[in-house]
């Protein structure tokens, strides 16, 4: 490709060189060879004419859309589960292309969801105002608190100050009511009327038995006799009923008795121990633990008011922002988990076509790893490379004339789209990324990365001043040219400063200094007139044409 680029160049001086020839054949006046300067002299005149300078670069065919896809989301590294498509598949926007395992990311989806289910309860908890029911639970609890509290005060204020009488009372009382359970006990233990009636109940319980074992012993089966069978065992079971209960009570009425006298006697223990401690005085312990009592009895009274009051005023307004900024956060962690678990599946962002596939399924993957390449291949353009030296004369809008290696004798046109303002080094020289749009080449089954060959016009001249450029002189950064002498035509010509404007390497537009008509007069050397320097021309050229060093090219006017 580079040998074509330079034979198109060579082929472009040589046109240029020849038209030059032919230009000066047509104005020269009046040649001299002058042997002792081993060159010649020419003298031209300054004509109008119109003038066009390009630049040509090369340039890569690229795809407007494409993308490289990653599982830009995926946590850690996993493996492949899924990849539907190869190189060369036309797929549509949205459509699934490769995809690793959900199952991690709907976990965390479900906790935020949950986390976020919980924090919006508080937050409708905070905006929801006081019912009665829990105004009436927060007054209980007051009163509950209160409660504890006067109980905590009253215990400590007995272990300081113990009423000695009152407990000698209690012990008093205490031993009366053991007496008495004892008595009591004494009376069932020893009362012949509960033996009497249980004698009377089996007596009678027996005299059934045998009345009902008589009957059942005859031989009658009447209806008569079956009813007095039936009978006598009813009045058999009522009896021996009878019995069991009488049992029972008895016993029962043993058992209180006996359970009344152990409680008046553990009562009347407590109250003698409480009287012995009275009278000992209380233990620093006993002390510690009511004082205890008491603090956390008032820390207690102290919240449930404190509840009670946050009732009538309401929500803290500052309570209510942290639930309502926890709410947001969970929100925000709802949609990154969402986002992830879509990332877990990669679609195609755009209708277009596979270039290639990075991975195979079962591979390891991580979001750094490159899963494939899509591109929209009916919207390409090309990126035309220019150097630091020509990037200057580049505007958007130009017109450009495209060819490609691949489809010779094809030529198509397009436009500078923009110029960037940062470029890239390459191979130290800095070059600048220039889009070009392409049009006409829509049939064609271009690929992306081929190689294309870039001429972008960027300067034109209509009806311009033209003198050859090789009749310019630079003098310290000034522009001149040498005229014949007015008074001595024959003489040493002289010097005029001109400015220069656009120029395609072989014509130069003059913009002040010279009119039309005016002669100028251009001095070649041997070896400029043998073969006319092509690698200074060239150079000039600044491959295949451009403005002046230090000149921006001209517009069309």
């Amino acid at each position: 490709m580079k040998a074509v680029t330079r034979a198109l160049i060579v082929l472009v001086v040589l046109l240029a060189v020849g038209a030059g020839g032919f230009w000066l054949y047509q104005t020269r006046i009046a040649p001299t060879a002058d042997a002792a300067s081993d060159g010649f002299t020419q003298v031209v005149a300054v004509k109008r004419g119109d003038l066009s300078a390009s630049i040509s670069v090369v340039g890569e065919l690229y795809a407007v859309q494409q993308e490289d896809l990653y599982f830009d989301r995926a946590s850690g590294t996993t493996m492949l589960l899924a990849l539907d498509v190869d190189a060369g598949h036309v797929v549509q926007e949205g459509q699934t292309l490769a995809s690793i395992d959900p199952s991690p990311y709907q976990q965390a989806l479900d906790q935020a969801k949950s986390d976020l289910q919980e924090a919006e309860e508080v937050l409708a908890d905070l905006q929801t105002p006081a019912t009665e029911l829990e105004i009436a639970q927060a007054d209980l609890a007051i009163a509950r608190a209160q409660l504890n509290l006067q109980e905590a005060e009253q215990n400590l204020d007995d272990l300081l100050s113990p009423d000695i009488a009152d407990l000698q009372s209690d012990v008093a009382d205490a031993r009366l009511a053991l007496v008495e359970a004892q008595a009591d006990l004494r009376e069932l233990e020893t009362d012949t009327s509960t033996a009497d009636k249980l004698y009377e109940l089996r007596e009678t319980e027996a005299e059934r038995s045998a009345e009902y074992t008589r009957l059942a012993n005859e031989t009658y089966t009447d209806a008569f006799h079956q009813d007095r069978l039936r009978a006598a065992y009813n009045a058999l079971l009522d009896s021996k009923d009878a019995v069991a209960r009488a049992e029972v009570q008895a016993e029962i009425s043993l058992l209180n008795a006996r359970t009344r006298v152990r409680r008046a006697e553990e009562k009347l223990q407590e109250a003698q121990d409480a009287l012995a401690e009275a009278q000992a005085g209380a233990d620093e312990l006993d002390l510690a633990h009511a004082r205890m009592a008491i603090a956390e009895a008032e820390v207690a009274l102290a919240e449930a008011q404190e509840r009670r009051a946050e009732l009538d005023e309401g929500t803290d307004p500052v309570d209510l922002a942290a639930a309502q900024a926890q709410v947001d956060k969970k929100r925000l962690d709802v949609a990154e988990a969402e986002a992830d678990l879509e990332a877990a599946t990669i679609r195609a962002v755009f209708a277009g076509t596979i270039l290639d596939t990075a991975v195979e399924r079962g591979d390891l993957v991580n979001q750094n790893r490159r899963i494939l390449t899509i591109a929209n291949l009916d919207e390409l353009q090309v990126l035309a490379l220019v150097d630091e030296t020509t990037i200057r004369q580049v505007e958007g809008g130009q017109v450009a004339a495209i060819t490609f290696d691949a489809f010779p004798g094809q030529q198509f046109t397009g436009q500078v789209l923009s110029v960037p303002l940062q470029g890239t080094l390459q191979g130290g020289v800095m070059v600048y990324e220039v889009p070009v749009s392409l049009e006409g080449a829509e049939e064609l089954p271009l690929l992306v990365g081929m190689t294309a060959n870039v001429e972008i016009q960027v300067g034109y001249v209509e009806d311009g001043l033209l003198v050859p450029t090789m009749a310019l002189q630079n003098v310290g950064g000034f522009y001149r040219v040498l005229v014949p002498a007015v008074s001595d035509p024959e003489g040493a010509p002289q010097a005029v400063p001109v400015e220069a404007g656009l120029s395609d390497g072989v014509y130069t537009e003059i913009v002040r200094g010279l009119n039309e008509g005016d002669q100028v007069v251009m001095q070649l050397q041997a070896a400029d007139s043998a073969g006319f320097n092509f690698g200074a021309m060239r150079k000039m050229m600044g491959g295949g044409g451009g403005g002046l060093p230090g000149k921006q090219p001209a517009k069309k006017r």
